[in-house]
């Protein structure tokens, strides 16, 4: 069970935020204004406000994009370790 703000945003980031790679191309699908808001709306539901949220990360789009770049980044360098 999630019991503080941190061991909820890394739970909820690690199964809600994945890279995408489409031929070739870093980019993700994913909207971070929509994560943001469902990532609230989660903490919400487990009795976290939003000010828990944002004292732990800051604006939670920004986080969330910043997890966008490095997740597509990761992904990138594991099918092509070359590049």
């Amino acid at each position: 069970m999630v019991t503080n703000a941190k061991e909820f945003i890394d739970f909820w980031v690690a199964n809600s935020v994945h890279a995408k790679l489409e031929l070739g191309e870093i980019g993700s699908s994913q909207s971070a204004d929509e994560l943001a808001r469902r990532l609230l709306e989660a903490a919400n539901q487990l009795g976290l406000s939003s000010d828990d949220i944002v004292q732990e990360i800051g604006d939670p789009a920004e986080y969330i994009k910043a997890k966008l770049r490095e997740f597509n980044v990761a992904e990138s360098d594991r099918r092509d370790p070359h590049s």
